[in-house]
């Protein structure tokens, strides 16, 4: 992706306690998907083959769906980049032995933009996931 589709993460908190989201620890990221908000992933050539490749694990998440491989069907389907980011940053979280499940992804009122939540056991370990899981998903 050129730098014009660069996703943009605007802000980024860490809720230590009991928050809107749950009542665990959780990193919230304020994101602006810029062009992407045009391109679903279904509408971005080989995107979803060089994801799986890259990440093979997440045929484990269930996203929405409830079973093994739901956010592979929302991938085929055509999902946002703010929910795909959101999964690779999950993903790299259970490959780093802070495993998590818990995730969403919301729009704003503002076009484009986004409020991603995900758990994070260690505000650190969150933030560095969040920041590999972002350029790798403008690698992809």
């Amino acid at each position: 992706m050129s730098k014009k589709n660069d996703i943009r993460l605007l802000r980024v908190n860490y809720l230590r306690g009991p928050n809107m989201w749950t009542y665990r620890p959780v990193l919230e990221v304020w994101l602006d998907l810029g062009e992407l908000e045009d391109h679903p992933s279904h509408l971005l050539p080989g995107f979803n083959d060089r994801l799986t490749t890259a990440l093979p694990a997440l045929i484990e998440h269930h996203c929405g769906v409830g079973e093994r491989g739901g956010f592979i069907e929302r991938l085929r389907d055509g999902t946002w980049m703010g929910h795909v980011l959101e999964h690779i940053v999950i993903e790299l979280l259970n490959l780093s032995g802070m495993p998590t499940g818990f995730g969403q992804t919301r729009s704003t009122s503002q076009r484009g933009v986004y409020r991603m939540v995900f758990r994070a056991r260690d505000e650190q370990v969150a933030r560095a996931a969040l920041a590999e899981g972002h350029a790798l998903i403008m690698a992809v």
